[in-house]
């Protein structure tokens, strides 16, 4: 008899628990960050969920590299394109996926020439796929001076949280098009925005989710980071790597303007070495499933009367080239300058006037040199070696200005793996 008493008095002590733990439960639930939740079980089977995902390659082509076409430069682009489609056939569109912040649904760029008469790319599409390529939608937002706000892009992610038609309308652009999966490239939300890191995160892995149901891979690019407060927290803030490396199948970080306060190059060995090593630190899970983005372009400065240098903005591969061979030898430092470095061609001269400038650009050689250290640099890694994994790259972007002696000699550095 005692031991039956006991037993009940034992059963209602855990029935009581159970409810004071439930309600309990209940009431954090009710205060609990963004995303709090969602990186226990749920997450476990969206990664579950990943694992099935990733038995598909990334990359069809023989070269393990994703091309961008941008849909204001798109003839250039398919012309470049075309050049190395039998090795490289897989590419990214950026032209189909621009977000308008106050209806959430996806729109053609205003200024795309892929085909006469038209604004859509899916003419693009149907090349790639005739060529046996991947194409990937990219979807982006304006927020540039003649675009959205930082503001307006921060109050879309929060909406599409909430709205479960601004999902919809990329998987209905995905399926209109017929694109392989999407690469999230949202780049201007605003880092103070309440709670912009968690509500970044959930709004991928809402996209992510609606994308497995597709059966298509699903990506999000990153802005380079080397600390969580770094010299372009003002532009990277509102990403926290450590919760988005829970949100995709895989992930583009863009390692690429390494330089804007002084000159210097777009890309660097030691600085993609830091990236890596903050990735580690923050989604090491990621690091075989991780695509590296590339520059094919370099940039300028000039320097103020005070000294310090001024941005000028970027300068693609065939300009620079012309730049450079316009520059009489009088006017060159050449001191400063070494357009036969072997990591990135720079050059430093005087104009007429007196004011300063400097020049950066990578050739060929620089960025096969770059990207075989890179690699070589990887395999060093436990995380990328276990997985057996391999280096896969991206590059923005396609035209006919590029260095396209690039891509034979890259075959023997960057063969795909997983074909």
């Amino acid at each position: 008899m005692y031991q039956r008493k006991r037993g009940l008095l034992v059963g209602l002590l855990l029935i009581a628990l159970a409810l004071i733990l439930t309600l309990l439960m209940g009431t954090v639930r009710a205060h609990a960050p963004l995303g709090f939740f969602w990186s226990g079980s749920d997450v476990t089977l969206q990664e579950q969920n990943q694992a099935i995902v990733q038995t598909q390659p990334l990359l069809n082509g023989r070269l393990a590299s994703l091309g961008w076409i941008v849909g204001r430069d798109c003839q250039r682009g398919i012309q470049a394109y075309l050049r190395t489609a039998d090795i490289n056939p897989d590419a990214a569109l950026v032209g189909s996926g621009w977000v308008n912040p106050l209806t959430g649904q996806l729109m053609n760029g205003e200024s795309n020439n892929c085909q006469a008469g038209t604004l859509s790319m899916e003419n693009v599409v149907r090349l790639i796929h005739s060529k046996g390529g991947k194409a990937y939608l990219t979807v982006t937002m304006e927020t540039d001076a003649n675009g959205w706000t930082a503001r307006q892009q921060s109050d879309y992610i929060k909406t599409a949280i909430q709205q479960p038609a601004y999902i919809q309308a990329i998987v209905d652009v995905v399926k209109q098009g017929g694109y392989d999966g999407v690469i999230m490239d949202l780049e201007g939300a605003e880092r103070t925005y309440p709670q912009i890191q968690q509500l970044f995160a959930e709004y991928n892995r809402l996209v992510w989710k609606a994308m497995q149901a597709l059966n298509k891979p699903y990506g999000i690019a990153l802005i380079h980071k080397i600390a969580d407060r770094d010299d372009y927290y003002n532009l990277n803030g509102f990403e926290d790597w450590s919760l988005l490396g829970h949100c995709a199948d895989f992930i583009v970080i863009m390692s690429l303007d390494q330089s804007y306060f002084t000159p210097g190059p777009t890309v660097s060995v030691p600085w993609l070495k830091q990236i890596l090593a903050y990735a580690l630190k923050t989604m090491p899970q990621m690091l075989p499933r991780i695509v590296w983005e590339f520059p094919l372009y370099g940039a300028r400065w000039h320097q103020a009367a005070d000294g310090h240098w001024i941005f000028d903005g970027g300068l693609n591969y065939a300009d620079a080239v012309a730049l450079v061979k316009s520059i009489p030898a009088s006017q060159i430092d050449q001191q400063a300058s070494n357009l036969n470095d072997p990591y990135a061609a720079h050059l430093v001269y005087t104009d007429s006037t007196g004011v300063t400038h400097a020049i950066w650009y990578h050739t060929a050689e620089n960025l096969l040199r770059i990207i075989r250290e890179f690699r070589d640099l990887l395999r060093q890694t436990p995380q990328f070696s276990r997985a057996h994994a391999f280096l896969q790259i991206a590059v923005w972007y396609r035209a006919t200005w590029e260095p396209d002696t690039l891509w034979r000699p890259l075959l023997t550095v960057l063969p795909n793996e997983a074909i």
